[in-house]
């Protein structure tokens, strides 16, 4: 070939440099894009076969080379929809092909790109600066997990969020191991304790056990606050719930008496029917005689007092023991019940006969010493109500704690059925305590502590802005607290990603070279972010330099090869 050969050749090499100064003129201009990636140059020769000896001279062409793996900088951004990759993947994007009804159409083939500035249209549509809407994975409301494996188009509606009815409330409290009652007195075994004589329902029968409203100061006063959650129903309505507790002394069942204080003889005389005296009155009825501490309790022999006594001995069954039994020979021998936490002896006296016929025997009684420790919680199922109707609601769950303050056994949940407020039912709500959540700790104060309290029922709320959080989830937030993930932005990788075939708007679609996109990548997104574009300006002002004085050698290989020939041509003349 000679020197037309070399001509030939440094015309390739003048071409080869010319494409090179393409991709440093198109890096340069795209320096500030979003996400652009550059692309160098690669050169490669091509010769023909020929000895190896007398190898001829070939041709040089020049091939772009992609640089898609090589990440620009990831810097921040005040707007809350931006986002940026962190790693391998790309966004998956839809192209808009028409406009039906104001609406955009979308074409079938998905693109990817690296450019993350999205912002919202005024149909709702995530699209970034280059007009590409962005696709994700709806979430399930239900599961909370992305609904589906195909990405559709995100798409925000500005609807309000409707209220959800509460389902679950999480409750957590110490009660205090002596709560200080209205009636609490620590000198007093048991006076901190509800009386149920003292409702007309037992307030500590299970689900049944209700507080009606001109008893609630007297339960209110003899309880402790547990606070107030607010709870919605199906139609958004609120409602304040209220949580109360009150002690009872577990299976044991406390005698029948007045105001509740034993060492107070007059109620309880009161308390087992008769009347109270200084020992100076005798007659008929159930006759109490202070004679110094302990008190003695006398009773005479008509009919009327032999039922008294009949009643006081069924209401003794609890671990004190009677210690002596009446026999005709007893005519006016006092026998003393002892034994029990209050050690107050009873005298008892009067005919032989009438006495026997009683039939008393070994009961015992041990009012407020039962090993487990038992709580009722209620709630304020009307707090509106007057007179007889009801207040205070048992939930209808025994609390019992053991000798560690836990509750035994446990109870991590239990669920309130039917729970009504102000005629309002919500329907059955779960009290969540979690583990060892309850509790009965000792507390000066004397009051229950709560130390969780929240509930999974929410009022309707207006959007109010949507951000992407660190799991790469669109969140909208409302004004009534709420934050609701609504879809997970997907991104995709390739096996081949220098095979990407480049198209408008810092977008790429798939080529047989770049493989199928697999859905899933290693990388992450980022949330109010943008990706910058990965070229380097002082790099490729050094490439501008050698491709400058790449191509100025070709031209001299032509004026050479071209004086060359002129040289040859003289010769003929």
């Amino acid at each position: 070939m000679g020197i037309f050969g070399a001509l030939t050749t440094a015309v390739t090499g003048l071409r080869a440099q010319s494409f090179a100064l393409e991709r440093i003129s198109d890096n340069i201009a795209n320096s500030q894009t979003t996400g652009y990636k550059r692309s160098d140059a690669s050169f490669s020769d091509f010769v023909p076969d020929s000895p190896s000896r007398q190898q001829a001279l070939g041709v040089v062409n020049a091939f772009s080379r992609a640089t898609n793996t090589i990440q620009g900088d990831i810097a921040n951004s005040e707007v809350t929809t931006h986002i940026a990759v962190n790693g391998d993947g790309y966004f998956i994007i839809s192209n808009q092909t028409d406009t039906i009804d104001g609406l955009p159409v979308f074409g079938t083939e998905d693109l990817y790109t690296r450019r993350g500035d999205f912002e919202f249209d005024q149909n709702g549509y995530l699209v970034n600066a280059a007009g590409y809407f962005l696709k994700g994975l709806p979430i399930d409301s239900v599961t909370g997990n992305p609904s589906g494996s195909s990405p559709t188009v995100i798409r925000v509606s500005n609807d309000f969020l409707p209220a959800g009815a509460t389902t679950e409330i999480d409750y957590r409290a110490n009660l205090a191991d002596f709560p200080l009652t209205a009636s609490a007195n620590a000198a007093i075994p048991g006076s901190e304790l509800i009386d149920p004589a003292d409702f007309t329902v037992d307030p500590t029968v299970g689900g049944a056990g209700v507080v009606q409203a001109n008893e609630a100061s007297t339960f209110i006063d003899q309880s402790i606050s547990g606070g107030a959650v607010t709870a919605f129903n199906q139609s958004g309505a609120a409602t304040n719930v209220q949580f109360r507790w009150a002690k009872t002394d577990g299976p044991v069942t406390r005698p029948v008496h007045a105001g509740g204080a034993v060492g107070n003889a007059a109620n309880l005389a009161a308390g087992m029917g008769g009347t109270y005296n200084d020992g100076t009155n005798t007659s008929d009825g159930l006759t109490v005689t202070i004679s110094g501490t302990p008190y003695n309790f006398t009773i005479g022999t008509d009919a009327g007092e032999v039922n008294t006594l009949t009643a006081l001995t069924s209401a003794i069954n609890g671990t004190a023991t009677l210690n002596a039994s009446i026999t005709a020979s007893d005519d006016g021998t006092a026998l003393t019940i002892t034994g029990d936490d209050y050690s107050t002896p009873f005298t008892i006296s009067g005919d032989a006969d009438a006495l026997a016929g009683l039939g008393l025997t070994a009961n015992t009684y041990s009012p407020g010493t039962s090993t487990t420790d038992t709580w009722n919680l209620f709630y304020l199922t009307d707090s509106n109500a007057t007179g007889t109707a009801t207040s205070w609601q048992n939930i209808g769950v025994d609390y019992a704690f053991g000798a560690d303050s836990q509750l035994s056994p446990p109870i991590t949940t239990t669920t309130v059925t039917a729970l009504t407020v102000n005629g309002i039912n919500l329907g059955n709500v779960t009290l969540d305590h979690g583990s060892n959540g309850i509790t009965q700790f000792a507390d000066p104060n004397g009051v229950a502590k709560v130390t969780d309290l929240n509930q999974d029922g929410f009022a309707a709320g207006e959007l109010v802005g949507i951000t992407v959080s660190e799991e790469g989830r669109v969140v909208a937030s409302y004004t009534n607290g709420r934050a609701v993930d609504l879809a997970e932005i997907t991104l995709a990788s390739f096996n081949g990603d220098g095979g990407l075939a480049k198209t408008d708007g810092g977008a790429f679609r798939a080529t047989p070279d770049s493989g199928a996109p697999i859905i899933g990548s290693l990388g992450s997104v980022v949330g109010s972010a943008l990706e910058g574009s990965n070229t380097d300006i002082a790099d490729e002002f050094t490439k501008l330099i050698v491709t400058q004085q790449a191509y100025a050698a070709n031209t001299r290989i032509i004026s050479t090869a071209d004086e060359m020939v002129s040289e040859a041509l003289n010769m003929v003349r």
